[in-house]
């Protein structure tokens, strides 16, 4: 099993419970940030790379459902990595 596979199951089962946040560090040391968090009758998901500064270091989607917004960071988990 790759780092990455292992690192998103990682997230998945962190993050399966109850909203929260995964950190994960990219092979060049930038962290990135996962989260999920209630939102107006449903849960916002996305991402951040706290000291980038730069709007397009993270994203964020609203979801009606806890389970929808964990299947779209598990679907997106390198998502990140564009900005590598």
């Amino acid at each position: 099993m790759t780092d990455r596979v292992e690192q998103r199951a990682t997230m998945v089962h962190a993050l399966r419970e109850e909203p929260g946040s995964y950190a994960r560090t990219l092979g060049d040391g930038t962290e990135v940030i996962y989260r999920m968090r209630p939102s107006d009758g449903g849960f916002a998901a996305g991402w951040k790379r706290p000291l980038g500064g730069d709007p397009a270091d993270s994203h964020e989607e609203e979801f009606s459902s806890h389970a929808d917004a964990l299947k779209y960071l598990e679907e997106n988990f390198d998502a990140p990595l564009d900005r590598e």
